[in-house]
């Protein structure tokens, strides 16, 4: 009788261990780790001013999301200067950015995947019907002098107060800021619309921005960018995360994702912001980019 109640009270033992590792088991399975997406209000790679966030870098971050499924996403809206501090805070979890580029000093606190998102430089944006006045202007290989442009008076433009265009076209437009036919404007969404009113003859855009705003304010407005001369024919950000264990181990996961996909397909998603002339011009840089390897 002894022996038959030890042999019960061990089994009964053997089944709580068993259902309490069958109960643990999947708790432990389950529990990810937070990986927070952070997003500057920078149109239109990220349009945050409507209920679902949009934009191209916010679809190239959601199909790298999709591909990793070990983590729970979550987006935090934040100003560029309030990412770069949510980096350096190493307590606050895995925080990543999908439009960053490399410098020496984010190096010190941010991990860098290989490049992610190509996207076309700084360009001239003209109306399309006044491409003949340009031609003086334009070398053989179809990239427009800006310092010539620049140093005619009877050419005006318009561009943002402030705003740093890249050192080649800031160079040149150092020199001409304060000229009458150079006009400063505190909004870049104005500036199509000047264009369209034709109280400026050209001005300084993305060509994924001249074509988002122009969607937005001037529809019915024709234009077309002019790619200028010494500029980068593409641009390259890239996707960075805290420089943490964590974030380091994301970034592993991601330079692993480029690899397994080296069309870069996510790029598409640029691609469809741009006018019809423009994806020509994007196919053909990412093309090259691609096919000379240097990720």
């Amino acid at each position: 009788m002894e022996t038959a109640r030890k042999r019960l009270l061990l089994c009964a033992a053997f089944v709580g261990v068993f259902v309490m590792s069958a109960v643990i088991k999947p708790l432990s399975v389950s529990a990810k780790d937070v990986l927070t997406w952070t997003v500057p209000p920078f149109a239109p790679a990220f349009v945050t001013n409507r209920p679902v966030l949009s934009g191209y870098a916010a679809d190239i971050q959601n199909w790298f999301a999709q591909q990793m499924p070990d983590y729970d996403h979550e987006i935090l809206n934040v100003p560029l200067a309030r990412l770069l501090a949510e980096m350096r805070n190493t307590s606050g979890g895995i925080r990543c950015s999908s439009t960053l580029i490399p410098t020496p000093d984010r190096r010190e606190y941010i991990a860098f995947a290989k490049t992610v998102l190509l996207h076309l430089p700084i360009s001239v944006v003209i109306r399309k019907d006044d491409f003949d006045r340009f031609k003086p202007f334009i070398n053989e290989d179809g990239h427009l002098l800006l310092w010539q442009l620049l140093s005619d008076g009877d050419m005006k433009t318009a561009v943002r107060t402030e705003r740093a265009y890249g050192g080649l076209v800031d160079s040149h437009l150092s020199r001409y800021r304060k000229t009458d036919h150079v006009m400063e404007v505190a909004d870049d969404t104005k500036l199509l619309m000047l264009l369209a009113r034709k109280r400026i003859d050209w001005t300084l855009y993305f060509p994924s921005e001249a074509e988002y705003y122009r969607l937005q304010f001037t529809p019915e407005q024709r234009v077309m960018t002019l790619p200028i001369e010494g500029n980068s024919k593409i641009l390259r950000a890239t996707i960075g995360c805290s420089n943490t264990p964590e974030g380091r181990a994301v970034i592993a996961k991601i330079n692993t994702i480029i690899d397994d996909n080296p069309t870069m397909p996510w790029t598409d998603f640029y691609e469809n912001w741009l006018n019809p002339q423009d994806r020509a011009w994007f196919a053909e840089a990412r093309k090259d980019f691609i096919g000379a390897g240097i990720y």
